[in-house]
């Protein structure tokens, strides 16, 4: 993840219908296709699909969406019909979420040191190689198998991690004003 994907037009489109769920919460399924509309303009070529086509789209792409069991129809006492985003939704969101999410490096470096530390079960095996996957993408440098280290501030990326592989305590975050023998990885780094 860690580095922004090439989304596909419908995988850009479900980003934006899944990303309006979860500021609206509850939202009439009406006023889900025009704020997708809205959005939707750079990533579909207008002169390809009139209006009907892009609002056909959309409506398609919601039924995929309830299909995969990410968002979750409910109506009101009127009949009205409400889309919802269910914690399977929420959760493709949080991944979409970690593709985008970037590190800021500041022009001076606090001379602290951000240690991630885990220790996670072998039955979340998977996990917890993607895991290593994300933090190398990130460009942290391993000091040990389940110690990862990074000189620059990234707690809102570990606190994200930790939500979506559901870590939890398994996940330490540390940061460190002292780090021994860290030469090298000043060297690494290219740190004073």
């Amino acid at each position: 993840m860690a580095k922004t994907k090439d989304l596909s037009v419908q995988g850009k489109v479900a980003k934006i219908i899944l990303a309006t769920l979860a500021v609206g919460g509850l939202l009439a399924v009406g006023a889900v296709i025009p704020n997708a509309l809205k959005l939707l303009g750079p990533y579909v070529n207008k002169s390809n699909r009139g209006l009907y086509n892009r609002r056909s789209y959309i409506k398609s792409t919601i039924s995929k969406l309830s299909e995969r069991g990410l968002i979750e129809f409910k109506k009101n006492n009127n009949g009205k019909t409400y889309a919802k985003l269910t914690t399977k939704g929420e959760h493709e969101l949080l991944k979409y979420r970690i593709d985008e999410l970037t590190i800021n490096k500041p022009l001076r470096w606090d001379k602290k040191w951000r240690i991630v530390m885990f220790d996670i079960k072998e039955f979340k095996r998977s996990d917890r190689a993607r895991l290593r996957e994300e933090l190398t993408a990130l460009g942290f440098i391993r000091l040990q198998n389940s110690v990862w280290v990074y000189p620059y501030e990234c707690d809102e990326f570990i606190t994200l991690l930790k939500t979506y592989y559901g870590f939890g305590k398994s996940l330490l975050y540390l940061v460190v004003e002292k780090l021994e023998n860290d030469i090298w990885l000043r060297e690494v780094f290219n740190l004073p």
